[in-house]
């Protein structure tokens, strides 16, 4: 995805489609336009091994996501 079609998604809690196949919930804290990346709280992932730190966050290049959809 491109960094443009993440800024809705700002403040939101997504569920988000990665080309490693992970598949996570998380709330999109920040889209940096300079970085092409998104800044996350992962809440849920099929892969928790890539994420050590409790309460930290997380930063997501836009070119690894496939798709994003709103949290239910």
């Amino acid at each position: 995805m491109n960094i443009s079609e993440l800024k809705p998604f700002q403040e939101c809690e997504v569920v988000l489609h990665l080309k490693d196949g992970e598949v996570l919930r998380a709330k999109v804290n920040f889209v940096d336009s300079e970085y092409e990346d998104i800044i996350v709280d992962v809440v849920e992932t099929n892969q928790p091994e890539h994420y050590k730190a409790p309460n930290a966050g997380y930063t997501i290049a836009a070119s690894h996501i496939i798709s994003v959809e709103i949290s239910n």
